[in-house]
């Protein structure tokens, strides 16, 4: 049986409170005085986005994967594409390969930019920044990922299931939680460890065009764009952008018009007023 709406909200739910709770048991850093006010924002805007882009963004897959009419555009043979392990594990790679290009685009693009940054201006790191995206950036990453469903012929349960990996993987890259460094040097070589994606976040430009992985570093590794960092630097890393970094560029109205506002740098420091 296909996961329906209430299984993703359900699951959602149950990711977004374990990872919440360790957050507070082992986090990266300390709490802040306005997280309540930066969760009520990212939460809001993460509100607009789920139902304007995300969610539809889910039926579509499952809708591609499950019409048979477009069965017979299938690049891959039926007997690999039905299969579940194969089948996943071929949409993670394309998807993936397909967005780490995504990625790179959104930071190289001048009017894309902006569109992106909004993700990237949260000031801290935690779960809620994960949803912290304007709905123009999952409109216009749609109509790249869902031809994959139907170049790959994938069934509808692969799609959502992929979906649901998603929804946790991204949640787990942007959690504020610290893991023991063994661990952690093991798991980024296979999926995005908070620390990982922590660096992405940096507001330091070198950094932030740097591990562009969204679900697995693997492009990252192989086209040269992975860095790390000292994890003792990581704890006191300034995150967010050099700009938009007032307290009023955290409200939700502001987030919503933040792509369309222009970019305006600080002054560089000993530069005349």
């Amino acid at each position: 049986m296909n996961p329906d709406t209430q299984t993703i909200y359900i699951f959602t739910a149950c990711v977004f409170a374990l990872l919440m709770f360790l957050e507070t048991l082992v986090p990266r850093q300390n709490s802040e005085s306005e997280l309540a006010s930066r969760w009520i924002n990212n939460f809001s805007l993460s509100a607009v986005t789920w139902y304007a882009s995300n969610l539809f963004a889910t039926w579509a897959m499952i809708w591609f994967a499950g019409n048979v009419n477009l069965h017979q555009l299938r690049l891959v043979p039926q007997s690999v594409a039905s299969n579940p392990v194969a089948g996943f594990l071929l949409l993670l790679v394309v998807a993936e390969f397909i967005g780490y290009w995504g990625h790179r685009v959104y930071h190289r693009v001048s009017w894309l930019w902006p569109i992106h940054a909004v993700h990237h201006a949260d000031t801290r790191l935690d779960v809620s920044t994960s949803l912290r995206n304007h709905p123009l950036e999952t409109l216009l990453t749609l109509p790249l990922i869902t031809p994959a469903v139907v170049m790959l012929g994938v069934t509808p349960a692969v799609a959502a299931t992929y979906q649901l990996f998603v929804v946790a993987s991204t949640a787990f890259g942007h959690a504020n939680i610290r893991l023991p460094q063994a661990l952690d040097r093991v798991l980024r070589r296979v999926i995005i460890t908070p620390d990982y994606h922590r660096l992405h976040h940096s507001s330091e430009q070198r950094y932030t065009d740097s591990n562009f992985g969204t679900l697995v570093p693997w492009f990252d590794y192989l086209f040269g764009t992975a860095k790390w960092r000292d994890p003792r630097e990581l704890e006191n890393m300034e995150i967010g952008l050099e700009y938009w970094r007032e307290k009023r560029d955290k409200r939700i109205d502001q987030l919503l018009v933040m792509p369309f506002r222009k970019i305006r740098r600080p002054a560089a420091a000993g530069a005349s007023q």
